[in-house]
């Protein structure tokens, strides 16, 4: 667990905005839903997640099980299927707050996640995926975000071949997928009993990612196998998200491997300098819904806003912007600061001035007495007051925050 300081939870907090704020143009609304939940709910939905991750504990009063919620999609569908099950469909649900994992990377032990993503329940594919692509880009672009790869996967694909494979031998194969193996796939497919079709369209699976032209070679090596209809649903969105002009980089994966049990058709996420890990990661899932009552088809996403903020760089002067006023008589001080407030600027009155502006990360020092001007702390920019009523250098400041914001430099 961990604490996010000024700096970090301002930064935090303008990213979550822009990313719900991007939602709600595409007409999702917000809901909120518990910080934790019966064990037995998010259990049903854990398909996503190791369930070795859950941190759970007795509820004292009831004698519960209950978890902190590592994943906030099996609360929205309970949500749904129980208390929105009346309205007309698809629903378009945002949320945002963290879930806890009980994470064991070595470089990176964080076990609270800020989240922020969106559901669409009722919609099938293939107007469904690409509906909750469009708005997971669009979030992640509207925070800042422009230089990605998008990252794109069919879980019929590996999915449909493993289906074949008993039980016991699946989790051998899904583990030689995953790391990326050919010849311990070739092996362990060799062993499983598998049709000779099954067990070499498994073998090729990893060379069958990069650049949208492996899918020609995938639409060649798995056309007589269970695993053709998924490239075709591949192949279709691939297609419409070059022709959308979504993402400037593209990557196919053939052999993606990850949470078979959970998704049931289009995976993606989206990838960026930085992390190391996703930025926003999403898919299909229409298996979920039906274990809390309808069944009804659903896919969506979630921005990892730790990711994000990484990716884009933490950008504190917009995430502080705000002045800190000194050098006048404390009536006259309160009067202008008010003012400011009223036209949406942050304001500080202290005798400390600049060293306080810096010390809690406000963009701009306003000194009033002698020569009046507006300081950007960032570049040392200086720009006069000259005189004016109180309401007047209000409105001579906020137009100076204005201008910064938009790239200009502050004349002297």
């Amino acid at each position: 667990m961990r604490d996010w300081l000024p700096a970090e939870a301002a930064a935090l907090s303008v990213l979550a905005r822009r990313v719900l704020g991007s939602c709600e143009e595409f007409g999702y609304q917000r809901v909120t839903v518990p910080a934790f939940e019966y064990a037995e709910v998010l259990e049903r939905g854990l398909g996503a997640l190791d369930p070795t991750e859950v941190l759970r504990f007795v509820e004292p009063e009831t004698g519960e099980i209950v978890a902190l919620r590592p994943d906030m999609t099996p609360q929205i569908a309970r949500l749904t299927a129980s208390r929105l099950g009346d309205r007309p469909l698809p629903a378009r649900i945002a949320y945002e707050g963290s879930v806890v994992r009980l994470r064991r990377e070595r470089a990176r032990r964080r076990r609270q996640i800020p989240q922020a993503g969106a559901e669409l329940i009722g919609a099938h594919a293939p107007e469904g995926d690409r509906e909750v692509l469009e708005v997971c880009v669009a979030s992640v672009r509207s925070a800042g975000l422009s230089d990605f790869v998008l990252d794109l996967s069919h879980a019929r694909v590996a999915g449909a071949l493993l289906e074949e494979a008993a039980p016991q031998v699946r989790t051998g194969l899904i583990e030689a997928l995953s790391v990326r193996d050919p010849a311990l796939v070739r092996q362990r497919a060799s062993r499983a009993s598998l049709s000779h079709a099954t067990a070499r369209a498994l073998g090729n699976l990893v060379d069958l990612a990069g650049g949208p032209e492996v899918l020609s070679r995938a639409e060649q090596l798995l056309a007589s196998t269970a695993a053709a209809a998924g490239v075709r649903s591949l192949r279709s969105m691939v297609d419409w998200v070059a022709e959308q002009g979504l993402a400037p980089r593209l990557f196919v994966d053939c052999a993606d491997v990850r949470h078979l049990a959970y998704y049931t058709g289009t995976l993606f996420q989206i990838l960026a300098e930085g992390p190391g890990e996703p930025v926003a990661s999403g898919g299909r899932y229409d298996n979920l819904l039906a274990r809390f009552g309808p069944a009804w088809p659903a896919a969506g996403f979630a921005v990892d806003l730790d990711n994000l903020a990484w990716a884009v760089g933490s950008d504190a002067r917009a995430a502080t912007e705000g002045v800190v006023l000194s050098g006048a008589a404390a009536d006259e001080l309160a009067k202008l600061a008010a003012g400011l407030r009223e036209r949406g600027v942050r304001a500080v009155c202290s005798e400390s001035g600049e060293a306080y502006a810096r010390g809690w990360g406000f963009t701009h020092h306003v000194h009033l007495g002698g020569a009046d001007r507006v300081i950007a702390l960032a570049t040392g920019h200086v720009v006069s007051l000259s005189g004016g009523s109180s309401a007047e250098r209000a409105e001579r400041i906020a137009a100076v925050l204005k201008q910064s914001r938009g790239g200009v430099g502050d004349g002297e």
